[in-house]
C-alpha cells in the first residue's frame, strides 16, 4: 500500500469525459484534502459515446470533486480517432510546462478502447521529464492489469467519487457507467492493499526531483 504526499500540482488526463472520474476520482480528492492543486485535462468532448456537447456533465461531476472550473482544461480533439501523435503530445507538454505539474495520472495503455491506448502513449511522451506518471483502470482496460501502486481510499473520498459520476446520466442510461461497479472495484483493489477501499495504479515511472526521465 502506498499513499500520497502534499505539496504537488496534479494533472489527471482522460480521453473522453467520466475516464478521470472512474480511474482515478477518489485519489483526486485525497490531493486535495491534502492541499495538492489538482488540474483535469479532457481530450475530446465524447460526442460518438453521447457526452453532451455542453461539457455540462463533465464540469459538475469533476467540480464535485473538488477541481476548480479554471482548472478543467478540454483538448477538443476528435472522438473515436484521436491520435497518437505530435500534435496530441504537444498539447499535453504544453499544459504540463504551463501549469508546473509534477505528477500526472492518465489511462493504462492496454485497453479496447483505441482513444484510450493512443491517449496513454501520448501522456507517456509528454509527461517523460515528470516526475510521476501513474496509469490508472477503466472498465475497458485489458486484462491483465497488474498494478504496482494503491492508494488508499475512505468512505467520504468514495463517496464523493459515485457521486461526481451519477452526472454522467448520458452514461448511466447506456449502461456504459455502473455504479455498483465503481464501488466494487474500490473493495477488490482494496483487498489487494489490505485496506477497505483503494484505487490502483500501474507505474509508468516515478523518478527522484531533478534525475533525468
Amino acid at each position: 500500500m502506498s499513499d500520497i504526499k502534499k505539496g504537488n500540482n496534479i494533472l489527471a488526463i482522460g480521453a473522453h469525459p467520466d475516464d478521470i472520474e472512474y480511474g482515478c476520482g477518489g485519489t483526486i480528492v485525497k490531493h486535495l484534502e491534502l492541499g495538492d492543486r489538482v488540474f483535469a485535462l479532457i481530450l475530446t468532448k465524447g460526442e460518438k459515446g453521447g457526452h453532451p456537447e455542453d461539457e455540462e456533465e463533465c464540469l459538475n461531476s469533476l467540480k464535485t470533486l473538488g477541481i476548480n472550473e479554471s482548472d478543467i482544461f478540454f483538448g477538443d480533439f476528435p472522438d473515436s480517432s484521436l491520435s497518437n501523435d505530435y500534435k496530441v503530445v504537444k498539447f499535453v507538454e504544453d499544459c504540463i510546462i504551463k501549469n508546473n505539474i509534477n505528477k500526472v495520472y492518465t489511462h493504462y495503455p492496454e485497453d479496447r478502447h483505441q482513444d484510450h491506448r493512443n491517449c496513454s502513449k501520448s501522456v507517456s511522451s509528454a509527461a517523460r521529464k515528470v516526475s510521476e506518471l501513474l496509469l490508472y483502470q477503466g472498465p475497458s482496460t485489458s486484462d491483465p492489469f497488474e498494478p504496482h501502486y494503491f492508494v488508499e481510499i475512505f468512505p467520504r473520498h468514495l463517496e464523493k467519487k459515485i457521486k461526481s459520476l451519477s452526472y454522467y446520466q448520458s452514461q448511466i442510461k447506456k449502461g456504459i457507467i455502473n455504479l455498483e461497479t465503481v464501488n466494487g472495484f474500490a473493495l477488490v483493489n482494496g483487498n489487494k492493499g489490505n485496506v477497505k477501499y483503494a484505487e490502483a495504479f500501474a507505474l509508468n515511472h516515478v523518478t527522484k526531483e531533478g534525475e533525468d526521465v
